[in-house]
């Protein structure tokens, strides 16, 4: 997945504001895009002596392998042999350390940006020094990072899957069932709920696989098998999904990567049956 990157080790910091030095990586985000130094289809993460003057302070983000990146706000003008790249196309990258670095970078630039005055008191926040929080200048009220959880569950019926297809992807891009989870409810009201509400059917025997973090919409997903339960067609909501069937595992549509718990799930269940139909 996405956020498994070893042997490289990136920490995040606390998040204080400092100048960033020559060869130190400055990642600057600008309407939901971030600037990359691009050389053919290759992004690479700039340091502050490409960009010059263009940048000089920033967030510290944390350090990737000993080497520290900060984050930045861009400014419209772009430097040559720079970019601006949405984050659906630094998704599609090859280079998975860089693409987590720059997902992670993204959540927590939004979270500040979110977040410059105070839901309480509307005075100015500022970086808390002891721990990674914002704090009011005024009534001293704390925010966290936002963190939204959120379930993905592999639906099964006997050797099929069922897979949905989401209205804004374009194409044949089918995944799982997914969705936020509710204030008061558990995790698993919260699957039963989303698979009702999006394709119509019951489930049974939930079971736990495995989390994943997912800054891209800063979400914490959190994995789930289960089986087809009853009798009920599909019936889907026609609001967030389009279409949804079951699939056995040597007729799949396109799925997602491997960068997603998503993918990885879809993959489990095609090996297994895979495995089972020789």
């Amino acid at each position: 997945m996405i956020n498994e990157i070893a042997p490289n080790i990136f920490n995040i910091s606390l998040l204080r504001r400092g100048n960033i030095k020559s060869e130190e990586q400055v990642l600057c985000y600008k309407n939901g895009k971030v600037l990359m130094k691009t050389i053919e289809d290759k992004f690479i993460i700039p340091q502050k002596n490409e960009l010059g003057e263009w940048v000089s302070e920033g967030i510290l983000l944390g350090e990737i392998d000993g080497e520290k990146c900060f984050i930045a706000e861009g400014k419209e003008e772009v430097p040559q042999g720079f970019d601006y790249v949405g984050m659906r196309d630094i998704r599609r990258h090859p280079d998975k350390l860089s693409k987590w670095i720059t997902a992670v970078g993204f959540h927590l630039y939004n979270w500040i940006n979110d977040n410059k005055f105070c839901g309480r008191c509307g005075n100015s926040m500022e970086l808390k020094n002891d721990e990674r929080a914002l704090k009011c200048t005024s009534c001293k009220n704390i925010i966290f990072p936002k963190l939204s959880p959120a379930i993905i569950v592999a639906i099964t019926k006997g050797d099929k899957l069922l897979l949905a297809k989401n209205k804004l992807h374009p194409g044949s891009f089918y995944s799982l069932i997914a969705g936020y989870v509710e204030a008061g409810e558990t995790i698993e009201e919260t699957v039963k709920r989303e698979v009702m509400e999006e394709v119509g059917i019951d489930v049974k025997n939930i079971s736990y696989y495995k989390s994943q973090p997912w800054p891209f919409s800063s979400s914490l997903m959190l994995g789930f098998f289960a089986e087809y339960d009853g009798n009920k067609p599909i019936k889907v909501d026609g609001i967030e999904l389009s279409h949804a069937d079951w699939f056995d595992a040597n007729n799949l549509p396109e799925i997602p990567n491997r960068d997603s718990v998503a993918g990885e799930m879809i993959r489990i269940f095609r090996d297994k049956n895979k495995r089972q139909s020789l």
